[in-house]
This record gives structure tokens, C-alpha cells and sequence, in this order.
């Protein structure tokens, strides 16, 4: 087959230098151009050092009829808001797009607008599909446009899934506790990042105020989403832990084939053995979910770990790539965690 030609726009910061380095391992991709704007013109290796000695192009500014001549997909690595122009300029190119950011993971603009301010392309929006291939796999396979979900909502949405699609649930109502690495605060360097602030620490922030309980919401269907995110002093991992009120009845067992069920066929997601805890350094650096059930009376509590910059963000990027460009979804991601 011909080389699916592909460019990164962002491919300095975290989630850009994961995708190139998932994109490696793709045996029908090609990476054609690298855009990294304030990095333009500086050797690979000096911007990111694991690739050094590695033939790819190198940095250039971002032109989105450049991108066009040389590429059929785009994938964003920009940050939030910083995608929605580019994006627009790539779609009027021919180029299809998978975005990365927040930019594109709501269809209403008016949703949109309540949580991160008007959109500047408010007709983009329209015709996203939500980048969550457990959810959307079908649609992701003729859009233009792919949003990818956010990390923690990837975790917190893989959790609920089953038991709501099974009728289990005495509640519309969802609790999520989520702690998350660093990286997911991406490349920039900030106070709220910086070692000595996150070092030998643990904290919450943004509870019930944070921006992707709206997202979290919207993916399953309206429920309420009571979301409190912390921040844990490692580099890359999420782990989400969920409470579901069950009906009267469910046990752990009718949980279990729930789940066992709906994750049977989805080469990404694993339900753990009884009593088994998830563990994010069990899926490092791949594309995996780990999924743990526990039951006491009435209340579910489900655990999930996803690596936060690979199925929360390049891995998912690519994912939904492959299912955009017509391959098997698993390709260039079916490898192991690093471990230990």
C-alpha cells in the first residue's frame, strides 16, 4: 500500500514527541512534515533528545499548504486554543485532521463556549467526532475531523461505559477521584509544574470545577459528573478511581460479565482478574487501559490506569488515525508497557 503521508503540528512538546515516537513503529506511515513554531529551524536532537540520530524531517513552521502538499492527515499536538485556527486553515487544504487539544471535543458551539470561550470556527464543530474509538469507531472511520478525548475523561468515560450500557446504575450520578502525572500539564514550564512544587507532595485542584466533568458528562450521555483531579509527583500515568450506585440486586458477578461483555472485542481495554488492582506503571508507554471491579452492598468502585500521554492523548491520536485512513485500529500500537 501506499505510505499514509502524515504531518505533526506541535511535535515539540510532550504529546508531539510521543506520536513521533508511536509513529516509528507504524509500518504504513509516513512522517512528513514536523512543525514546531517557536522551534523551527533547530535540530531535532536539540529539541528533543531521544531522537537523535534518527532520520526524520526536520522543524519547520507551520503553512498549511505546505502541510497539504505533503501530507493527507495532520495530527495536533498544539496547545488548547492554538489548534481551532490551525485546523480550520488544514480542513480548507484537503487535509484531514486529528486534534490532540480540547479544541475540537464538543459539536455544540454553545457547549463549547461555556467552557473555554467562544470558538473561532464555530462550524468545525459541527462535523467532529468525538475521539474515543470505544465509543465513536464508526464514525471515526469517515470523519474529516477527530477530536481526541481528553485523558482523564478517556479514564473516567472506559470506566462508566459498561455499567451504563448494562442498565446497573440506581444513579445518574458519577464520582471520580483521578490522579495524574505531570507531563499532563504539558512541556511549558510553570509554578504549578516546577519540581520543588510537586516533589514529595500530593494535592487536589480545580474540585467539581475542573473542565473536562462537562466533557466527561457529555460522553456519557448527561450524567452528573462530581470530578476531582490531583496531581502526583511521576512523570506520566493516570489512575482514576470511580463510584457507581448499583441497583438493587447487582452483584459482583452480574458487574463483571457486564464488563467482560462490552471490553471482549476491544483490543485496548483489559478487566483485570477478581481483586486485582490496576497499576499505571503496568501500562507505560502503551496504548492500554487496565480496568479493576470492586463491589461492596450497593456501591461499584471501578479503577482504571491509562499511561496519560499515549491512550490519554498520541496513542488515542493514533488510534483514530488508523481507523480515519482505513487500517487496522491496532496497528503501530500493539506492544507491551515498559516494565518495570
Amino acid at each position: 500500500m501506499e505510505p499514509l503521508r502524515v504531518a505533526v503540528v506541535g511535535a515539540s512538546g510532550y504529546t508531539g514527541a510521543e506520536f513521533l515516537r508511536l509513529a516509528r513503529l507504524h509500518p504504513a506511515l509516513s512522517l512528513t512534515r514536523l512543525c514546531a513554531e517557536s522551534k523551527a529551524g533547530l535540530p531535532l536532537s536539540e529539541v528533543l533528545p531521544p531522537f537523535h540520530g534518527i532520520d526524520l524531517p526536520p522543524l519547520v513552521r507551520f503553512d498549511a499548504a505546505d502541510v497539504a502538499a505533503h501530507a493527507d492527515f495532520a495530527v495536533l499536538g498544539l496547545p488548547h486554543g492554538a489548534a481551532q485556527d490551525a485546523t480550520a486553515e488544514l480542513l480548507a487544504a484537503g487535509v484531514r485532521v486529528v486534534d490532540m487539544s480540547a479544541d475540537h471535543r464538543f459539536s455544540d458551539p454553545d457547549e463549547f463556549a461555556r467552557i473555554y470561550g467562544p470558538h473561532r470556527h464555530p462550524a468545525n464543530l459541527a462535523e467532529t467526532v468525538y475521539g474515543l474509538p470505544e465509543l465513536n469507531r464508526e464514525r471515526l472511520r469517515t470523519t474529516r475531523l477527530a477530536g481526541c478525548a481528553g485523558c482523564y475523561p478517556t479514564s473516567v468515560v472506559l470506566a462508566v461505559t459498561p455499567a451504563l450500557e448494562a442498565d446497573l446504575l440506581a444513579t445518574r450520578e458519577v464520582i471520580a477521584d483521578s490522579k495524574s502525572g505531570v507531563s499532563g500539564a504539558g512541556r511549558t514550564p510553570g509554578a504549578g509544574t516546577h519540581f520543588p512544587e510537586t516533589a514529595e507532595g500530593l494535592h487536589a485542584y480545580k474540585t467539581f470545577d475542573h473542565r473536562h466533568a462537562p466533557e466527561i458528562s457529555r460522553a456519557l450521555g448527561g450524567l452528573k459528573v462530581r470530578f476531582t483531579p490531583h496531581l502526583v509527583p511521576m512523570n506520566r500515568g493516570i489512575l482514576s478511581t470511580v463510584y457507581l450506585r448499583l441497583r438493587s440486586g447487582i452483584d459482583l458477578a452480574t458487574v463483571r460479565a457486564a464488563y467482560e461483555r462490552r471490553y471482549a472485542h476491544e483490543p485496548f481495554v483489559r478487566v483485570l482478574p477478581a481483586a486485582v488492582h490496576p497499576d499505571t506503571r503496568h501500562v507505560r508507554g502503551s496504548n492500554l487501559c487496565h480496568l479493576g471491579l470492586f463491589v461492596e452492598d450497593d456501591l461499584l468502585c471501578v479503577q482504571t490506569v491509562i499511561d496519560n500521554l499515549t491512550k490519554g492523548a498520541a496513542g488515542q491520536a493514533l488510534q483514530c488515525l488508523n481507523l480515519m485512513a482505513g487500517l487496522p485500529e491496532t496497528t503501530g500500537l500493539d506492544h507491551t508497557a515498559l516494565f518495570p
